[in-house]
């Protein structure tokens, strides 16, 4: 079919796309780090503007929706940002349409863009399943890779159920479907029996209950949709899916670090985590960010004229510093956070599950937190300061697990940063 709305759009391109660009910026953010994606992106929709100033066809106009889409899930951008995105630029158009005394116009682009729906919603589809199949194979792969799996080993099974919904939705099938009762698949009944000795905090155990009905209720509305070809509704549910199955990894993640914290020997005399623990828990703390999407937060800490402390009050003292400054730690972490002993006033934190902006401002209260800190020793009252240098670990943009004195490397320069700029500061990469 071909369309024609030179008429209301000719030699407004430049304008509406000003407007679209304006009104609708929320929708397009992609990571400020893809900035040839967002320039790709605009390029494509002032092709489109430019293409409704003429005659064009439906095939014209669908392909570059099309590209449009599949850069948004390249990008992670959800589809109901993407759908969002572009009601507004249908509202924009009409705008200029506003004004003609007849409807048939107004008609033929709300058909268009109905159609323009579909074609974003089915390539969402076809894309997405395909970049969630390739995705959760890595899952799965991180999680064979852990050596101590305690809890989150028994996420593994609902990566291959995802997986094996994924496949069902893509091919169109029903018979070979994973288990759709909570209770009955492999997952669900650890849960119903094993899960609740483990995890002591009981309602941890039921947010992931929940967290896992809510899972295999999606599923079943999957299965209700398959052979329908309603897209937009497939789409919802898949991304539902794989957001709740993260978040029971993300929980089981957090469970097992407590888990870590209770059972790897520690220093003696800080209580933190010997030294000799780092790479077997960073290597975990990557495969685990790894299978479940999320960075994490690796930091040193140094604490400030040490050597003044154990010159001038003694060693005893500096001892008691030490232990004061992990006490201090253990007020603002989570139970699923690491601290080690690095050695002599060093220190590693680790950070599982959060982000850098919030995992600035933890490490932030910790630092204020320590300055306003007394030691009583011997009739003397001892205070010093700590410098913090610190990074986000994403998976999917650095390294690997196996790379870890390359980390602490990029956390000891923002360290030396710290100390260099005045200490008693954290830097942050």
């Amino acid at each position: 079919m071909t369309y024609n709305f030179s008429n209301f759009f000719h030699s407004h391109s430049d304008e509406m796309l000003s407007d679209f660009i304006e009104q609708y910026t929320p929708y397009m953010s992609i990571a400020e780090d893809n900035l040839e994606e967002m320039s790709e992106l605009i390029e494509y929709y002032k092709k489109v503007l430019h293409t409704f100033q003429g005659s064009f066809t439906e095939e014209e106009i669908l392909d570059y929706f099309k590209k449009i889409a599949k850069i948004k899930v390249s990008d992670d951008i959800p589809y109901i940002a993407t759908i969002n995105e572009i009601l507004g630029l249908k509202n924009i158009l009409l705008s200029k349409m506003i004004d003609d005394n007849t409807t048939t116009n107004i008609l033929s682009l709300f058909k268009l863009f109905q159609i323009i729906n579909n074609q974003i919603a089915y390539t969402y589809f076809v894309e997405h399943i395909n970049k969630l199949l390739s995705i959760n194979n890595i899952r799965i792969n991180s999680m064979s890779d852990l050596i101590d799996k305690d809890i989150i080993g028994h996420y593994e099974a609902h990566l291959v159920w995802l997986t094996d919904l994924a496949k069902c939705v893509r091919d169109d099938k029903t018979d070979s479907f994973p288990e759709l009762d909570d209770v009955a698949c492999n997952f669900g009944k650890w849960l119903k029996d094993d899960a609740k000795k483990l995890i002591s905090n009981n309602s941890k155990y039921k947010a992931i209950v929940k967290l896992h009905s809510n899972l295999h209720l999606f599923g079943k509305k999957i299965y209700t949709q398959i052979g329908k070809n309603d897209y937009h509704l497939m789409i919802t549910y898949l991304e539902k899916c794989e957001l709740i199955s993260l978040s029971i990894g993300t929980e089981l993640a957090l469970i097992d670090n407590i888990l870590i914290n209770k059972r790897v020997t520690k220093d003696a005399l800080t209580g933190a985590l010997n030294r000799q623990s780092l790479k077997s828990i960073f290597e975990s703390q990557y495969e685990l960010a790894q299978a479940t999407n999320n960075p994490f937060i690796l930091a040193m800490c140094d604490l400030d004229y040490f050597k003044n402390i154990n010159d001038t009050y003694g060693h005893v003292a500096g001892d008691y510093m030490l232990k004061l400054f992990v006490d201090t730690i253990k007020e603002h972490l989570r139970n699923s956070d690491i601290i080690i002993r690095y050695g002599g006033e060093e220190f590693i934190i680790m950070l599982p599950a959060i982000n850098k902006e919030k995992a600035f401002s933890v490490l932030e209260k910790i630092r204020i937190s320590f300055q306003s800190k007394e030691l009583v020793y011997q009739d003397f009252k001892i205070s010093t300061t700590v410098s913090i240098g610190m990074m986000e670990i994403n998976t999917n943009e650095f390294y690997q697990h196996t790379f870890l004195d390359d980390y602490i490397n990029i956390v000891d320069q923002k360290l030396y940063l710290a100390k260099k700029s005045g200490r008693n500061r954290t830097e942050m990469r």
